[in-house]
């Protein structure tokens, strides 16, 4: 009975974050962003001077997805491509300023929406904490991929 009530809050949540990932957003760029388009932005904010291929596996895309979304991106004025001297096969990407905005507006997106959790999480103790994140590791361990 109880194992249930919890495999359903877990059900309910997954729906929540499926639905949120749907829809896009601005993020302050006049530029309504998808999910896979904010994303990218983020990864490559991270990983300075990635190739495509680099933000495939970064992203668990496949290189035509990074493609796709790094096209609408540049036509978006967000992300610009280059290639290196020494490497004119590989192409990198960087992001432009209105990709910087879209970035740091994100993030501050996702400190508002952690900062509660983040209060409960720092009144717990380190006991209830690693019994949290061992539950986590067994649901995300145990999570079904497609």
């Amino acid at each position: 009975m109880i194992c249930n009530k919890i495999l359903e809050k877990i059900i309910c949540l997954s729906n929540k974050i499926n639905q949120n990932n749907k829809k896009p957003n601005n993020y302050g760029t006049n530029h309504i962003l998808y999910t896979s388009e904010i994303h990218m932005i983020e990864a490559i904010s991270t990983h300075k001077n990635v190739n495509a291929s680099e933000l495939a596996a970064i992203m668990g895309i496949t290189n035509g997805a990074i493609n796709q979304v790094a096209n609408k991106l540049i036509k978006k004025g967000l992300l610009e491509q280059y290639r290196t001297n020494d490497n004119k096969k590989d192409v990198y990407y960087s992001l432009t300023t209105q990709g910087q905005i879209a970035n740091i507006a994100h993030n501050n997106y996702h400190k508002e929406q952690y900062s509660c959790m983040e209060e409960y999480i720092n009144r717990r103790s380190l006991e209830e904490i690693n019994t949290i994140n061992n539950f986590l590791d067994e649901l995300i361990n145990s999570w079904p991929s497609n």
